[in-house]
């Protein structure tokens, strides 16, 4: 008996060295029923490891010719192999005639002898060791014993081997998305030098454009300036009949094209004025202007009489000067006055009426008519360039659709805004509403900064200088103000801004974008946002709200605006 326990211990020894020289679980399981075969005979045996519910066959040995795979069993199926499974012991079967316990399933009629052992792995059972012989009686206590040894080990090496098996699964699965990752990298990279090639590129070719653009322009200007002022000027020598007198049609003719040589020499201006804005050369030449006078002015250059309209000019008396570009609020109002002419019938009304707008701080210089309106739909294609709201007018009224894009840049140049109130076929009212000497108070009784501490003020401008004012009044107030041009490159913002203002001046500047890609970025999202317009449209409130505004204002700002909007800086 000693004898037979130490050659139990030596193949025990011998088969968990064996087990546990490899890891590959396709080697593992057939070497598991190999080695068994070295301690205890056997017909047939196989390995089921559990899987869930299920025990499903892993690994089959015999003596005999194996016709049939092993079936997937329910555990719960069969009553003994529930009961090994139960109790987590070996359960022989001496005699599987004479057993209540043993039940026959397709390919067990040769079986007379079973012995069950369970796999235990990490106090767990992970499956079960199954042999079988066709005499009953053939295993013993000695075969239990030892085949319980064994499965001891058996499981452990399954285990080991499950463990590496799934670790190897994961490595290669990890591999392979590291390389995907690797790839996706590569191939970000390759795009992005190619987006940045292409930008580059694009970058060039805009500044060469924009050369080009200023090139031309200067070189149209002379071209069309030259022999224009020439025909115009010897058109009205004739006129003047310096060279003779003229016939009443000769007269005529002359007067049709010095009128209509002066038409195309405004148009010329117009659109060199439109370019000049977009391109941030037209510079504003401010002076103390007299606003009666320079009202009066435009007034008398309009020619109403010819369509026997009615004209009604109000203005405040205290009301005196305004510091402002004359040339250009002069071309401010006669495009508007032009247009109120230009669309009121025979007998209609236009107006002008010069206010002070107490509520902003600010001139207001409202031109009215009594014509044929806008409907509300069309209110935001107002002021693009070459715009006409219906296609029928650029037959009935001439124009190049730019007198109102042109007040529009001009109003938001001053620091200003325009207000349009229009109806279909009820008149308009178009308000220019101008700083009296700045965009905004100048005066000290501000809001009080702590000493300690210069809020950082971000703000998002349009192509032009119109944000100079503000700039210069926040940094009077103790701000760190940096100014980041829309859709221009700059130097990368350095801090987190107290406050993010977008100065919309131009109708092309898309706000609701713009607050997009704030409220994108890590460094701007948590600023509050206020958007300042030089036009106030139906539903632009509602749009830069929606779109993560946190504030939005009709430019000029009074003072309490003012202190209002820097409040949010200390928030």
């Amino acid at each position: 008996m000693p004898e037979q326990q130490r050659d139990l211990s030596v193949g025990l020894l011998e088969v968990a060295q064996t087990l546990t020289t490899n890891l590959d679980l396709s080697v593992v399981l057939p070497t598991i029923l190999d080695q068994l075969a070295r301690l205890v005979s056997y017909d047939s045996a196989s390995i089921m490891l559990l899987e869930g519910e299920l025990l499903r066959p892993v690994a089959q040995r015999s003596i005999f010719s194996l016709n049939s795979e092993p079936l997937t069993i329910h555990q719960h199926e069969l009553t003994h192999i529930q009961a090994v499974l139960a109790a987590r012991t070996p359960v022989l079967i001496a005699d599987t005639e004479d057993d209540v316990r043993w039940i026959s399933r397709p390919g067990s009629t040769m079986i007379r002898c079973w012995l069950g052992v369970p796999l235990i792995a990490n106090n767990q059972v992970i499956g079960l060791l199954n042999l079988s012989h066709h005499t009953a009686d053939h295993f013993d206590d000695h075969s239990t014993q030892t085949t319980g040894a064994f499965a001891a080990f058996a499981a452990i090496a399954l285990n080991n081997a499950a463990l590496v098996q799934r670790l190897q699964r994961e490595l290669a699965e990890r591999t392979r998305v590291e390389n995907e990752l690797r790839q996706e990298r590569a191939h970000l990279a390759g795009r992005i030098a190619e987006q940045t090639s292409t930008l580059r590129a694009a970058n060039q070719e805009m500044a060469q454009a924009s050369r080009m653009k200023d090139e031309f322009l200067a070189a149209m200007s002379h071209e069309l300036h030259t022999p224009l002022n020439t025909i115009i000027s010897m058109t009205d020598i004739l006129l003047e009949e310096t060279y003779g007198a003229l016939t009443d049609r000769q007269h005529r003719a002359l007067s049709a094209v010095s009128s209509s040589s002066k038409h195309l020499l405004s148009i010329i201006h117009d659109v060199l004025d439109v370019a000049r804005i977009e391109s941030g050369k037209l510079q504003l030449l401010v002076q103390e202007v007299e606003v009666d006078h320079l009202c009066r002015v435009c007034l008398g250059q309009i020619i109403a009489a010819e369509k026997k309209q009615r004209v009604t000019y109000t203005i405040d008396p205290s009301i005196t000067t305004i510091i402002a570009d004359e040339r250009r609020l002069r071309q401010i109002l006669l495009n508007l006055l032009s247009n109120a002419v230009k669309f009121t019938a025979e007998g209609g009304a236009i107006g002008l009426d010069v206010q002070r707008d107490e509520e902003h701080d600010c001139l207001a210089l409202t031109v009215w008519d009594t014509g044929i309106g806008i409907d509300e739909s069309d209110l935001h294609r107002l002021f693009r360039p070459f715009v006409q709201l219906d296609s029928s007018l650029s037959r009935r009224y001439e124009g190049t659709g730019l007198g109102l894009t042109i007040v529009h840049r001009l109003t938001a140049l001053h620091g200003g805004s325009l207000v349009v109130e229009s109806r279909k076929g009820a008149g308009s009212r178009f308000t220019v509403r101008l700083p009296r000497q700045a965009v905004l108070d100048k005066s000290d009784d501000g809001p009080a900064l702590p000493s300690d501490h210069h809020p950082f003020v971000l703000i998002v401008a349009g192509l032009d200088r119109a944000s100079d004012l503000l700039v210069s009044h926040l940094r009077t107030t103790s701000h760190r103000v940096e100014v980041m041009l829309q859709g221009a490159d700059g130097a990368p913002i350095i801090g987190r801004p107290d406050l993010v203002i977008i100065n919309s001046h131009l109708f092309s500047f898309n706000i609701v974008q713009t607050l997009h890609n704030i409220r994108k970025s890590a460094l701007l999202n948590s600023a509050p946002i206020v958007v300042l317009s030089a036009l106030h449209l139906p539903g632009d409130r509602e749009a830069a709200l929606a779109g993560g505004a946190d504030a939005y204002c009709i430019k000029p700002l009074s003072k309490q605006e003012f202190d209002q909007l820097i409040a949010l800086c200390h928030a």
